[in-house]
């Protein structure tokens, strides 16, 4: 899971230009369980961003963790890496 979330970080940078701080993304990234909004809230946050004003872009980054993980919530007990169809082991 913490992969899959450096990816989706990463992705978020280079297309929409969220670049996180780095402590911000392994505070995220080591996370048990996170939800797409939940996800979405933390990076507007870490980009110094309020996301009570921010509705469009909380749905956007959200929208994006959903495709990227095909479910509204992961947990790292449960998660199962979509494109390798395995549990991670690492």
């Amino acid at each position: 899971m913490e992969r899959e979330i450096n990816y989706l970080l990463y992705d978020l940078c280079v297309i929409w230009g969220f670049c996180i701080p780095p402590k911000n993304a392994e505070v995220l990234s080591k996370r048990n369980h996170i939800s797409a909004e939940e996800f979405a809230i933390e990076v507007i946050e870490a980009e110094g961003m309020n996301p009570d004003y921010e509705k469009k872009w909380v749905r956007k980054i959200a929208d994006k963790f959903r495709e990227r993980f095909g479910v509204e919530k992961i947990t790292n007990s449960e998660f199962v890496d979509r494109v390798r169809d395995q549990k991670e082991s690492w």
